[in-house]
């Protein structure tokens, strides 16, 4: 039963996603550049000049994922609490 509510809210919030993307990152060559940071070692970064701009896209996709992450977490929870309360 869980695995099924959980699955359901995955595919659920697709639009969810969408907004919370498009809120965070400005293009979709912003997301390719904070995946492609977020592949490569600091310290290549930091030799070619561009270390702050590693961080801040590496910030930024955590940052997606975390509260992409957190959606879910808090519809299930209020899902199951509301399950429980009513059975």
């Amino acid at each position: 039963m869980e695995t099924i509510l959980f699955l359901i809210l995955l595919i659920a919030n697709f639009p969810v996603y969408k907004w919370i993307y498009k809120s965070i990152f400005n293009s979709s060559e912003d997301f390719k550049d904070a995946v492609n940071y977020t592949l490569t070692p600091d310290i290549f970064s930091l030799f070619k000049g561009q270390f702050w701009k590693h961080q801040v896209g590496e910030a930024k996709l955590v940052l997606f994922i975390f509260i992409c992450i957190m959606v879910i977490a808090g519809e299930f929870g209020f899902i199951k609490f509301i399950i429980g309360t009513l059975f």
